[in-house]
């Protein structure tokens, strides 16, 4: 089953609260809220939602507040941020982008306008991700094809080591077997090398604890 976005709606006036759950839900959208900034800044450290709305002027702690503290966080700072707001001054838009918005809505909420502010928000947010899975995954693959370079001179000295005593030695018992395991074993070393030279698409497996590695069975070229 599909995960639905989620959507964090912060408003200090529920009746405008209702108002943005009642169209989100209905276009599939999961929702959270919050009444006040410190309110939403505990929602979205721990309920990590895709994006939040934003109302710019709430009691104590205003939305710009919140967005900044939001954008501070490395948890939370790619969680971008629509603001709602009836003042759309140049001056409060400004502080509102620098603050670290994204996109603002105006009050009262249009439903046309609302629902496409976040349609091309999450647009962006998904290309995004996408860029830094591309950055990421050319970075390993280029850092996986050093390594693979740095072993394979020592590795063919160690080869030609166990061929040599393979051919020239008489060998028997215990370290004939020892030394045919060590070759065997060799070989299995160059073919993964060779496949992590090949790869450009790769999946994780988990490791121990949260560590994480490249599943090499997986791995595809």
């Amino acid at each position: 089953m599909e995960k639905k976005t989620r959507v964090l709606v912060v408003d200090d006036n529920p009746v405008n609260i209702r108002l943005i759950r009642a169209i989100l839900e209905k276009e599939g959208y999961e929702t959270m809220s919050a009444i006040d900034g410190p309110a939403a800044i505990e929602v979205v450290m721990t309920g990590k939602p895709d994006l939040v709305l934003l109302d710019i002027f709430m009691g104590e702690m205003s939305g710009l507040d919140v967005c900044r503290i939001i954008k501070s966080e490395k948890e939370t700072k790619d969680t971008p941020v629509i603001f709602v707001t009836g003042n759309t001054d140049d001056d409060v838009l400004q502080k509102a982008f620098e603050s670290g918005g994204t996109d603002y809505v105006r009050k009262p909420i249009n439903k046309a306008e609302l629902l496409a502010r976040i349609r091309s928000v999450l647009t962006q947010k998904g290309l995004m991700e996408k860029i830094v899975e591309q950055e990421k995954l050319q970075g390993v693959l280029e850092m996986a094809g050093a390594v693979c370079h740095e072993m394979n001179q020592p590795l063919q000295a160690v080869a030609w080591a166990v061929e040599l005593l393979l051919n020239e030695a008489a060998l028997e018992g215990p370290l004939s077997s020892a030394v045919r395991d060590i070759d065997r074993n060799i070989e299995k070393i160059g073919t993964i090398t060779r496949k992590l030279q090949r790869i450009t698409r790769y999946e994780t497996m988990k490791y121990v604890g949260d560590t994480k590695i490249i599943d090499i069975e997986r791995a595809s070229s």
